[in-house]
């Protein structure tokens, strides 16, 4: 007879089933028999265009994740050719409103979803950079990061006269040490796939029609591990990234925060900063078809 996951009269988790649906518009959700999620970003089916929405949605997903039973892997990765293709706000970014944003959808968003990930999953991870685009230190983030053939890594802030204090800053040096990490982001480097792997900032670079294959067979083989065994593994292997983020997350954030404010920043792709950026990364030649 098997042991049951949770005791009597304790309030059920959200099911797969329930959160799948309430995810449908922001990440296409798969799971297997071994309870492996697969969980891709998207919009409208495609690569995604980074909004107000998914900056939310991505830390509601892990606090789901994170209670379900019934997952045992995360696979977190993009849907389409891209990882993020585009950078579209759906909230404009004035006077009036910038303070407001600046908490609710920049730092409280933003501090959660770099936790979310870390702390809120007691489960394996494996981030998938399926493409180029920003934001790849949510797959820094992940306990295994594999890349695709065609992909970067690039930290774009000083670029868009921003801080780099959102998390990427701590993803970047827990990936490829101190030295190489200020030199990347004071620079606005554009690390491709093979020298993110000689610098140990992903695992393994595949073609892009192969890796998501390769991700799930990585991850039924961790599947099969001891359930209690692979949950407590994961949490003491991750140890140096929670401490990291317990440390340095919120107060770095509040400076980049303080200067998006000080500075009148923006994140609107018609910002002359970001403008810039997006043309230095090649960002504004990406599509999410």
């Amino acid at each position: 007879m098997p042991m049951p996951r949770t005791a009597p009269d304790v309030i059920p988790h959200t099911s797969f089933d329930q959160y799948k649906d309430k995810y449908a518009s922001h990440f296409l959700l798969d799971r297997t028999e071994t309870g492996v999620l697969t969980a891709k970003w998207h919009t409208n089916g495609g690569s995604l265009v980074w909004d107000n929405p998914i900056h939310r949605a991505i830390h509601q997903l892990t606090t789901d994740v994170g209670q379900d039973v019934e997952t045992e892997v995360l696979i977190l990765g993009g849907a389409g050719p891209n990882w993020i293709a585009q950078i579209q706000p759906n909230v404009e970014e004035n006077d009036e409103n910038r303070s407001w944003l600046s908490y609710e959808h920049m730092y409280y968003d933003g501090t959660n979803i770099c936790e979310g990930l870390v702390n809120d999953l007691e489960i394996p991870t494996i981030g998938v950079i399926n493409g180029p685009g920003f934001h790849t230190e949510m797959a820094l983030f992940c306990d295994i990061t594999l890349i695709a053939e065609d992909a970067f890594i690039c930290d774009p802030h000083t670029m868009a006269g921003m801080v780099p204090g959102d998390g990427i800053q701590i993803a970047m040096r827990m990936a490829m040490g101190y030295k190489r990490a200020t030199y990347a982001m004071l620079t606005c480097e554009m690390i491709d796939a093979k020298k993110a792997l000689e610098y140990g900032m992903v695992n393994e670079v595949l073609p892009k029609d192969k890796i998501y294959e390769r991700a799930l067979e990585i991850a039924e083989t961790l599947a099969k591990q001891n359930r209690i065994t692979r949950r407590l593994t994961t949490q003491v292997l991750r140890w140096p990234m929670k401490m990291a983020v317990t440390e340095e997350l919120r107060n770095a954030f509040s400076c980049e925060m303080h200067a998006y404010l000080a500075t009148k920043g923006s994140h609107s792709p018609d910002h002359e900063d970001i403008k810039g950026m997006l043309e230095h990364t090649g960002f504004d030649k990406l599509s999410n078809k």
